[in-house]
């Protein structure tokens, strides 16, 4: 692991070359584990890595984690700092390893949180926010132990999906099963889960954002599922339909119509094709059977639930990336409609591979009555 994390290291000094950054402030909880390697949550929480182009880089965390953090970091030196001095600390670090001036990039939290501390000390640079760079051009390509994480956080999910279908009944509520099912994930190894579990039933499953409430499930309910298991910081992506009874004809000619887009986008997912040409697949298949989709087709996945590149579903110009091999992705994140939104989903996580995309879950992909 230290190699995989000194090219990590080497690979965003790279960036910051490209974009001519002097130097380079990351504070996500993603940031700090790709970076400097560290599992530990309250490392995590408050740690800083700051980069520069020639110095070793640091990592600063809050003066009651230097031992924690000493025990898991790989190829940074350590600085602390206390409650009142965090934002004095990292201007001095970047004043000290020489990035006085031009521009330094940091990423949605340090802004945040150390953002105008490092503008008032150092007044000759300007702050950038580099966090969809980080996601696209260092951390979207997955290694092949990133990938057997991803993979395990898969296998912990469809136990937790097969928990939460084993529940569904009439008068059970939405967030009984979603709490068996995390319950489950939790107790097969899943770290902290950073998927909010998602389980709506009846007319709620044609919202975007339906998590679990204290709805009780009807007999007849469409009960749609969306869930994701965590291994060492690494996400999984599932969603899968349910009906308590027995679906009816419309149902069923959607979901068709949404697993025959899911089979034609995996048929072109491969590397080198564009993110534009992806969108336009699924989308074309759902039109050609007289549908639209709702929401956006898919993501990268992988220290985060949703990362970028995003496969969008209406066409998007300016998404003129590319699919490269080892990108873990998860679609479909949206459902579909004709006269309203079904509340269908399906969706699969997939890691591209040389010849194709392979999928990394497995749980049965039809409609499932229960």
């Amino acid at each position: 692991m230290k190699n995989e994390i000194i090219q990590r290291q080497e690979n965003v000094r790279n960036l910051m070359s490209n974009k001519g950054f002097s130097g380079l402030v990351l504070a996500t909880a993603q940031n700090i584990q790709y970076f400097a390697g560290v599992l530990e949550p309250s490392v995590q929480t408050c740690g800083v890595v700051v980069f520069t182009q020639q110095a070793q880089p640091v990592l600063a965390v809050l003066w009651l984690d230097a031992e924690a953090a000493q025990e898991e970091v790989e190829g940074l030196s350590i600085e602390t700092y206390t409650p009142t001095t965090h934002g004095k600390v990292i201007a001095e670090i970047l004043e000290r390893l020489g990035s006085t001036k031009g521009v330094i990039g940091m990423d949605d939290r340090a802004l945040r949180v150390v953002g105008n501390s490092v503008r008032r000390s150092l007044p000759d640079t300007e702050l950038v926010n580099t966090s969809l760079a980080i996601e696209e051009e260092v951390r979207s390509v997955k290694s092949e132990e990133e990938i057997r994480y991803i993979q395990k956080a898969c296998q912990i999910a469809e136990q937790g999906m097969r928990a939460a279908a084993e529940s569904l009944k009439p008068g059970v509520t939405e967030l009984e099963v979603a709490a068996l099912a995390e319950s489950q994930m939790i107790k097969l190894g899943s770290d902290r889960l950073k998927h909010a579990t998602v389980v709506a039933s009846g007319s709620r499953v044609r919202l975007i954002h339906a998590f679990a409430t204290q709805k009780k499930i009807e007999s007849g309910d469409i009960v749609a599922i969306d869930l994701g298991a965590v291994y060492r910081g690494y996400c999984s992506d599932l969603a899968r339909t349910f009906v308590v009874g027995s679906p009816d004809e419309e149902l069923k000619k959607g979901f068709d119509v949404l697993r025959s887009a899911q089979d034609a986008l995996l048929q072109k997912l491969r590397p080198g094709v564009s993110i534009q040409e992806l969108q336009a697949v699924p989308r074309e298949a759902v039109e050609a059977a007289g549908h639209r989709l709702v929401g956006h087709v898919g993501h990268n996945i992988g220290l985060q639930v949703e990362e970028h590149p995003f496969i969008m579903g209406a066409a998007s110009p300016e998404q003129d990336s590319k699919i490269e091999k080892n990108m873990v992705v998860a679609f479909f994140q949206g459902s579909i409609r004709r006269e309203r939104n079904l509340g269908i989903r399906l969706e699969d996580t997939v890691v591209v591979t040389e010849s194709g995309a392979k999928m990394l879950t497995t749980y049965p992909g039809e409609l499932i009555s229960c």
